[in-house]
């Protein structure tokens, strides 16, 4: 279904009113680490390249800003499907935390000397609702796809860029957004592990998420994989800010599906494997 577009400039501006310091309570009590460096000094590196790594950071705002309608959604389809208290609300709380990632790429933005503002197609793209499927089913597919399949080559990006990053100040704010991914990336495998019972009562919603993973690994493929690409040759500085090597990245979407991904949900007697070794688009 298509959705009219809704242009806006997405920023990271709180509203001036007493919501602030509610807001400020939740970043409290929910963050799961501190940062130690509070500046970033830009005179330490290419000029040229601090720009580009601006940039990353104001498109990872634009794109932390947008899945928090994703998880939003989420929550709403884990409430028809009648999931545990505790799901729904850590669903919630993903949603939050991609707020909170908002505004975290905004500061990084700032610190770089950018100006955090984005103008964006702010309209709510729907999640898929899977016809004829029931609300348990489309929960699970969309937990599946969203927390097992993206997040999951999120944290592995995030934690193969930490492994080269040397700037204390970007270290630690990639930090501050991986700690929250691990968590979204975890979620879908405690999420199948909660409703095992069910899967092993309903074979028929089994094989129907295997059919969706068939089309879903491919549609993950052209979305995260990129298009095969020759390694580059990083400068010092771009290693030292985290600028990626597309052709790394891409590796490591084929590993987090094959070993990290597919293993995880065949421990729930779905067949991911197959699914993974003939995906294609099915419509």
């Amino acid at each position: 279904m298509s959705v009219e577009p809704i242009e806006a400039l997405v920023t990271a501006a709180l509203s001036g009113t007493p919501i602030e310091k509610e807001y400020e309570l939740l970043k409290t009590g929910l963050a799961r680490c501190g940062t130690t460096a509070d500046t970033f000094d830009a005179a330490a590196y290419d000029p040229r390249t601090v720009v580009f790594a601006r940039d990353m950071w104001l498109a990872r705002m634009e794109v932390e800003h947008r899945s928090t309608s994703v998880f939003s959604q989420l929550a709403t389809q884990l409430m028809e499907a009648n999931a545990s208290l505790d799901c729904k609300a850590v669903m919630l709380r993903m949603a939050y935390d991609e707020l909170r990632h908002t505004e975290n790429c905004a500061d990084v933005v700032r610190a770089m000397g950018g100006v955090a503002e984005v103008p964006t197609n702010v309209a709510v793209a729907p999640l898929a609702v899977h016809r004829g499927c029931t609300p348990e089913e489309r929960a699970l597919r969309n937990v599946i796809y969203t927390t097992c399949m993206s997040e999951m080559v999120a944290v592995a990006r995030f934690v193969d860029s930490l492994d080269e990053m040397t700037d204390p100040y970007l270290r630690d704010r990639t930090r501050l957004l991986l700690a929250d991914e691990i968590l979204h990336g975890q979620f879908g495998f405690h999420y199948l592990t909660a409703w095992k019972p069910w899967l092993d009562a309903h074979p028929e919603a089994v094989r129907g998420i295997e059919r969706f993973l068939t089309h879903g690994f491919s549609v993950m493929e052209d979305a995260l994989a990129g298009p095969p690409t020759r390694p580059i040759v990083r400068t010092p500085d771009e290693i030292a800010l985290g600028l990626p090597d597309p052709s790394r990245a891409r590796d490591i979407f084929f590993q987090t599906m094959e070993h990290a991904t597919v293993p995880g949900i065949e421990r729930f007697g779905i067949d991911a494997g197959k699914a993974w070794r003939e995906r294609r688009k099915l419509v």
